[in-house]
């Protein structure tokens, strides 16, 4: 059965496969020995490309049979869970097979799934809604390191989650070890509110953030303290990280295409108690795929951080979702053009985010009604969205690992 649902879907996903997600569920089908170390490193060949790779990932598991099938797509469900939804892959596995010979059980009226159905968007109505904390490393052990325009990132991240009706509270320049303990001081909270949002920005490689010490600390040091063990007036509500940092050293590649290619439910009230995983309800925004650098303006700030805050302002403001608004920052992010210097030569700047996400429900901020008001009677009068910071033009621009 599955390996139909593979065969079938088999388009489909050599278009949504990422390079990252691919080398990951490569990783889980070797543990799990579906495929061996030869038959990764045929499909990992440099000179191949994504889709090629993703192609020949797809059509060696079908070819094992249902088991290897019911394994990738387990794996894809944990590394991808966006695309996993989006495919539907758990309707398509669920079809019974034709010569089933047992009929389905009758459906009672009052599901599990029915009333799950009628809780799919968070509660964001408490005031202050929560508590959003920006750290913001800016000068660094080697001076020449300095992330020039990192402030202003502060300032649209502060303005934006001030007007989504947060209490915001700025860090500046702190070491590894002191964004572990402010990280561990800040779960011990009492969160009344709704969510909790925490905007990481700094210097960063594969393995973690950057302190202004130049040591890196992990993003599971950063995160781990809000999960369901450790920050429990955290249970069941959002957590949200930005990070902005750089995840690597590669360039990313340019390359040209074109646009031809390519039900909502209200929460209600329930009294139903019920058990979830330790790690649900996180929502991690990374800057860059792994493996890669950011970019960031030394004037105007950061590509994906004006970005989100430009999209997630207006998104807000459509009462849109937002893995929705993401995907709207995935796209004017990696339609941007710039520069940068590298070893004295210069590339072409692009760059995609990477969202990461185990929430359970649709999550939609929602400015308090005399914010929302206030900010569409600016409007009216003619100013200037503070939020759109972007620019057209090319210009030259600096690394997150610099």
């Amino acid at each position: 059965m599955a390996e139909k649902v593979l065969e079938q879907l088999r388009n489909e996903l050599i278009q949504g496969l990422s390079e990252p997600i691919i080398n990951s569920l490569l990783d889980d089908l070797q543990e799990n020995k579906v495929l061996g170390s030869e038959e990764i490193e045929v499909i990992r060949q440099k000179m191949k490309t994504r889709s090629d790779q993703a192609r020949d990932l797809i059509d060696g598991v079908r070819k094992k049979g249902s088991k290897a099938s019911e394994l990738m797509f387990t794996s894809l469900k944990n590394r991808d869970n966006w695309l996993y939804e989006n495919l539907k892959i758990d309707s398509h596995l669920a079809i019974p097979e034709t010569r089933a010979t047992c009929s389905p059980a009758p459906m009672p009226h009052n599901t599990t799934d029915k009333q799950n159905n009628l809780n799919e968007e968070y509660k964001m109505d408490s005031n202050p809604r929560g508590l959003c904390v920006i750290i913001n490393n800016e000068n660094f052990v080697n001076r020449k390191r300095k992330r020039n325009g990192s402030q202003n990132d502060v300032d649209s991240l502060k303005a934006l989650f001030k007007y989504l009706g947060f209490l915001v509270e700025v860090e500046k320049d702190k070491t590894a070890n002191q964004i572990k303990e402010l990280m561990t001081e800040y779960s011990k909270y009492d969160h009344h509110g709704d969510c909790f949002v925490c905007c990481v920005m700094s210097h960063g490689n594969e393995t973690g953030v950057e302190g202004c010490d130049e040591h890196v600390c992990p993003l599971d040091d950063i995160t781990s303290p809000f999960d369901g063990d450790n920050c429990h007036s955290l249970v069941g509500k959002p957590k949200v990280f930005i990070i902005q940092a750089c995840r690597g050293t590669k360039t990313q590649s340019k390359l040209m295409t074109t646009d031809s290619a390519g039900a909502t439910h209200n929460q209600t009230s329930a009294d139903a108690s019920y058990s979830i995983p330790k790690d649900s309800d996180f929502l991690i925004a990374l800057a860059t795929v792994e493996g890669y650098f950011s970019v960031r303006n030394p004037v105007s700030g950061s590509w994906f951080i004006q970005s989100l805050c430009k999209h997630l302002k207006k998104g807000s403001e459509q009462g849109q979702d937002i893995l929705r608004i993401l995907t709207n920052v995935n796209n004017d992010v990696s339609r941007r053009e710039g520069i940068l210097i590298m070893n004295k030569k210069i590339v072409d700047a692009k760059m995609t985010p990477q969202p990461q996400f185990t929430l359970r429900k649709l999550l939609i901020f929602k400015a308090p009604k005399g914010q929302a008001a206030a900010s569409k009677q600016k409007r009216k009068r003619g100013n200037i969205d503070n939020f759109d910071l972007q620019k057209k033009k090319k210009s030259c621009h600096s690394r997150e690992d610099q």
